[in-house]
């Protein structure tokens, strides 16, 4: 009669009982191999792949889609406050150094930093946006256009 475990064995380390299968490979992990990403638990390999080939961020798609939707609807809001530029500038000056931050922690993945970056310049382009309405609002009001 042998003392081996009953159930799943840690395919790294023989004799284990495993505590989890990896949530891409399958391999049964043992507590020590265990890595967790999100709630979901990986082996060693598959977070590295997880890293160089895992998917953008949807946060950081969103926030770079209402930047673009942003500065394309701009010009059509004359002198009325354009509240989604304010709303895009916030949102893509933050979100995207919050995600390069996961990025260089090791949390996200790589093919999310250029996505990220763009978001975070065109951030930049709609406070500049709103820096020339605030500009152009102040000279219309020194004119005496607006009252």
């Amino acid at each position: 009669m042998s003392l081996e475990p009953a159930g799943a064995q840690c395919a790294k380390h023989p004799g284990v009982a495993a505590v989890a299968p990896c949530a891409r490979c399958g391999t049964f992990l043992c507590g020590e191999c265990t890595e967790l990403v999100g709630e979901a638990a990986y082996c060693e390999a598959c977070v590295l792949w997880l890293r160089q080939h895992g998917a953008p961020s949807r946060g950081v798609q969103a926030v770079l889609a209402l930047n673009v939707l942003a500065i394309v609807c701009f010009p059509m809001c004359g002198f009325s406050v354009p509240v989604l530029n304010f709303a895009a500038a916030a949102a893509g000056l933050w979100w995207p150094a919050r995600e390069l931050r996961r990025i260089q922690r090791g949390e996200g993945p790589l093919r999310g930093v250029r996505q990220a970056q763009v978001a975070r310049g065109l951030g930049g382009v709609n406070l500049l946006l709103l820096g020339l309405w605030a500009a152009a609002l102040l000279y219309a009001w020194s004119r005496g256009a607006i009252y």
